[in-house]
């Protein structure tokens, strides 16, 4: 059964409706470095985040590299499942993996198109001991966006990556109604990840 996340919530009837649509898991953006819309306060997102019901995972997706600004960010937000998307290095993300011990997750965002074809499982794989899933996302170049582009990248290389990795794989990258499906069967994620498409949601 594929996951569903749906990112960027920013109020009330944003998160109600992602319940409401039957989303596994909600996200919400926190310390922001790259061009974006999107972000809200910690304060904001520690309060959505106590608003879920059981059974619906809150993510903190952030562009922070420092270990300490995101513990930090963990601590404001008691949000313990990391969406980590400004190009952390395995060795900043260490001290995180210590900190959150087994109590929370780190998912790794690779951004399909900044690299060659072949280079995102050479890249990914020093990251591997420290993560608990990888996230696919689309780099745009133009607008030098490192996801909610609305644009999707190649799939073929996205599926080699599912097959080869040893973690589970969630892709994002401009999925909409018309192209979740299709999506799907290409790729074979764990789950998928879903934000400029539902703009606006409700």
């Amino acid at each position: 059964m594929i996951r569903v996340k749906i990112c960027a919530i920013q109020d009330e009837k944003e998160l109600e409706t992602a319940v409401h649509a039957g989303a596994d898991a909600v996200g919400f953006l926190v310390g922001q470095k790259y061009p974006s819309g999107d972000f809200i306060l910690p304060e904001r997102a520690g309060r959505l985040a106590g608003m879920l019901p059981p059974f619906v995972t809150p993510v903190l997706v952030t562009h922070l590299t420092d270990p300490q600004e995101i513990i930090e960010l963990i601590d404001r937000t008691m949000i313990t499942t990391l969406q980590l998307h400004g190009g952390s290095t395995p060795e900043q993300i260490q001290p995180v993996r210590e900190y959150l011990d087994q109590m929370g997750k780190i998912i790794v965002a690779m951004h399909v198109g900044d690299r060659l074809p072949g280079e995102e499982l050479i890249h990914a794989s020093a990251y591997e001991e420290f993560v608990d899933a990888f996230l696919l996302d689309t780099f745009d170049p133009v607008s030098g966006k490192v996801g909610g582009t609305g644009k999707t990248h190649n799939w073929k290389i996205s599926s080699e990556f599912v097959r080869s990795s040893g973690k589970r794989v969630i892709l994002a990258g401009g999925l909409n109604t018309e192209n979740l499906e299709k999506a799907i069967q290409s790729v074979q994620p764990f789950g998928v990840d879903v934000n400029t498409s539902l703009r606006p949601l409700g």
